[in-house]
């Protein structure tokens, strides 16, 4: 798998709060364990080249850091379940995922990444057996106070495992 990736270099204390309370159901920190800073994933593509993608990424060069606010936990229910934070609607971010979508042929895309499909999100857990399902919902149920991160690069990333192929900083 290879996708471009929104990513903080920030040190993002309340993101790191929300993957402890979430890791909690999981036999170990899926996202710890990926050894990659907090990120959205904008695009992923089963196949594509990196020089197809670099494309993408050369727009990204002249845009600035991208600045969300997180307001509640998401979740992906499936098996294993998947909690995440969401985003306020931010239609600068909606704009640069289309700019992807409008060098890259969206047909190439994974179906939920795709435009009008994309949930943009930021995982906190992602392998939380079934047994632990109504912890993990009460979790997600419960208060959250929002908070902001400030995103300030743009990455080609392969996955497993994470592998970094290109950064643009963005600064523009």
């Amino acid at each position: 798998m290879i996708g471009i990736i929104l990513r903080t270099a920030s040190e993002a204390r309340p993101f790191w709060q929300w993957v402890e309370k979430a890791s909690a159901f999981e036999p170990a920190s899926s996202i710890r364990a990926l050894g990659y800073p907090p990120h959205l994933t904008l695009a992923r593509y089963p196949a594509a080249s990196p020089a197809i993608l670099h494309e993408a990424l050369v727009v990204f060069a002249k845009e600035k850091p991208v600045s969300l606010i997180f307001d509640r936990i998401g979740l992906f229910d499936v098996d294993p379940l998947v909690l995440w934070l969401s985003p306020r609607a931010d239609q600068r971010l909606l704009d640069l995922h289309a700019k992807i979508h409008g060098i890259v042929d969206p047909a190439l895309c994974d179906p939920h990444y795709r435009p009008g499909q994309w949930t943009p999100h930021l995982t906190i857990a992602m392998a939380i057996p079934a047994n632990r399902r109504e912890e993990a919902l009460a979790l997600a149920a419960g208060s959250f106070d929002p908070f902001s991160l400030v995103f300030d690069a743009v990455e080609c990333v392969s996955w497993p495992p994470v592998r970094v192929v290109e950064t643009t900083q963005l600064g523009g």
